[in-house]
C-alpha cells in the first residue's frame, strides 16, 4: 500500500538527503547507513556491502568522486514499521573532465526506529535501453 503522507515526506526527505550527500566530496553519507544490519547492492557485479563499517567507508568514497546524485522520481510504500521506495534517478559521472548521464534506480528499504526512518539497504540498478534477461 502506498505511504501515508507524513512517511512520504519523512522518506523523500532521507533519500535526497543521502543523495546530496553521495554528491559532495567530504560528506558522509555513512551516518546514515549506520543500521548494524545495512546491507547494499550496488549496480556492478560484486558491488556487495554489509554493515555500517564498510558502507559507510564505501559510501565516502563515492561521495569523494564528485558525482552528482539525482533522485528524478520517488515513490514510497509502507507496512507497519517497514517503508520501501522505488528511486527512479540519475547520476552525473565526471571521469577525465568527460561528463555521462548514467540512469540509476534504486529500491530502498527503510525501517522507523523510535526517532525516525533509517536505511536498512540500498539496491542500485543501471537500466540498460536493450536489457539482456
Amino acid at each position: 500500500m502506498d505511504a501515508d503522507p507524513e512517511t512520504s515526506t519523512e522518506i523523500e526527505a532521507l533519500i535526497h538527503e543521502t543523495y546530496r550527500r553521495m554528491s559532495t566530496p567530504g560528506a558522509d553519507p555513512g551516518e546514515l547507513f549506520a543500521h548494524e544490519d545495512i546491507s547494499i547492492a550496488g549496480s556492478g557485479q560484486g558491488e556487495l556491502m554489509y554493515g555500517p563499517e564498510v558502507v559507510g567507508s564505501v559510501s565516502r568514497a563515492i561521495a569523494s568522486w564528485g558525482f552528482t546524485w539525482t533522485p528524478d522520481q520517488i515513490r514510497v510504500w509502507r507496512e507497519g514499521d517497514v517503508a520501501w521506495a522505488q528511486i527512479l534517478g540519475h547520476v552525473v559521472a565526471r571521469r577525465d573532465g568527460i561528463e555521462e548521464i548514467v540512469p540509476y534506480w534504486t529500491t530502498g528499504v527503510f525501517a522507523r526506529d523510535a526517532e525516525a526512518w533509517r536505511w536498512r539497504y540500498w539496491g542500485g540498478a543501471e537500466p540498460q535501453a536493450e536489457p539482456r534477461v
